[in-house]
């Protein structure tokens, strides 16, 4: 199907069109000015206030949208006077809105969740969806570096569709069968493309991946990582030290799966088995029921991060667990990112 266009004042009539088939997210502005990924109302006065508050520029989400195949917090199952049932949830999803950098997160992650077994927790929500991408004319802040690790500004595969924002409307690239059917389905919101097309959305990217300042040599990063007797010690060691252990890094970042399970006991008979987002970072993390840490110094447990991102998700996948969004940085108190780190050893360099 050639690219379509769809125009901003059509947003949300096709945003209305689509709830009634999908619980659809979408980046939404919130009482205290935040954007986050939230769902949209199903109909009413609720859907056309949340309509008002749908955000579509390139604005900076502070969780990316993985939170909704991976909850934060989600119970696995629940018992009650011995009988145990599982909680497994697979509503249709459309998310709309999603950036290039974090389609990448959560192709990664359904990767993950595939890979040594099937995770029937996250697979379930992951079997009816459909991705809307927004490509990035302009970083939604000043902390990513897509261009260098070629995750964006706009998308090359992996999405049913994908907006690229002109003037007045809105270019659509269509990338799976369920794109074509789902712009045949709602083809009163869509209008062919005028005949300069190709000409404008090269124009438009190319400015886009211009408007990227932040550049670093990622796949040097990624060569220098893949060798085992590359051990940057003292890079480590400095973060470490200066690194307060919030985890607000791991919690933003659209690729951590790290989790830990405990059971919530209500009473004797009645309860439930829950999983939780944790952070390979924390001392607790990798403590042993002895006691005994096999990570005991911080800089061990520093290492971990950037020895998953670059060098082993990287060797068992042939993807970078870090998609260059910038939110380890933007979110961090001391000012500690990924992207420091691979400028510090690819250019040799203390910025950290």
């Amino acid at each position: 199907m050639k690219t379509k266009t769809i125009t901003k004042k059509n947003i949300k009539g096709l945003l209305k069109a689509a709830v009634e088939e999908w619980d659809v997210y979408t980046p939404l502005r919130n009482s205290g000015g935040d954007i986050w990924f939230d769902v949209l109302p199903k109909h009413g006065k609720p859907l056309d206030e949340a309509l008002d508050n749908v955000v579509l520029g390139d604005v900076d989400t502070v969780i990316s949208p993985k939170d909704i195949f991976f909850p934060q917090l989600e119970s696995m199952f629940e018992y009650s006077k011995g009988e145990i049932s599982e909680v497994v949830e697979s509503s249709p999803k459309l998310l709309f809105g999603v950036a290039p950098c974090d389609l990448q997160g959560i192709l990664f992650s359904d990767a993950f969740y595939k890979r040594n077994f099937e995770d029937k927790y996250y697979l379930s929500r992951i079997k009816d969806r459909f991705i809307v991408v927004k490509g990035c004319n302009t970083p939604p802040r000043a902390t990513c570096f897509c261009v260098s690790a070629k995750t964006g500004p706009f998308a090359a595969g992996g999405y049913d569709l994908q907006l690229i924002e002109g003037a007045d409307a809105y270019f659509v690239e269509v990338g799976s069968k369920k794109g074509e059917g789902f712009i045949k389905k709602h083809e009163k919101f869509f209008e062919d493309c005028p005949g300069d097309a190709k000409e404008s959305l090269e124009a438009i990217k190319s400015k886009a991946a211009g408007a990227v300042d932040l550049k670093v040599d990622f796949q040097k990063a990624l060569d220098m990582m893949s060798k085992d007797n590359f051990v940057p010690e003292e890079n480590y060691k400095r973060i470490g030290e200066r690194c307060i252990y919030c985890g607000a890094c791991l919690y933003t970042c659209p690729t951590c799966t790290c989790f830990n399970v405990f059971d919530n006991v209500k009473d004797e008979t009645t309860g439930q088995r829950v999983r939780t987002w944790d952070a390979c970072v924390f001392e607790g993390y990798t403590r042993e029921t002895s006691g005994h840490n096999p990570r005991k110094e911080k800089w061990q447990r520093t290492s971990r991060r950037y020895e998953h991102k670059l060098k082993y998700d990287h060797r068992l996948t042939g993807m970078s667990g870090c998609v260059a969004c910038g939110r380890c940085l933007a979110s961090c108190p001391v000012e500690i990112g990924i992207s420091k780190f691979i400028q510090e050893i690819t250019e040799k360099r203390k910025i950290m």
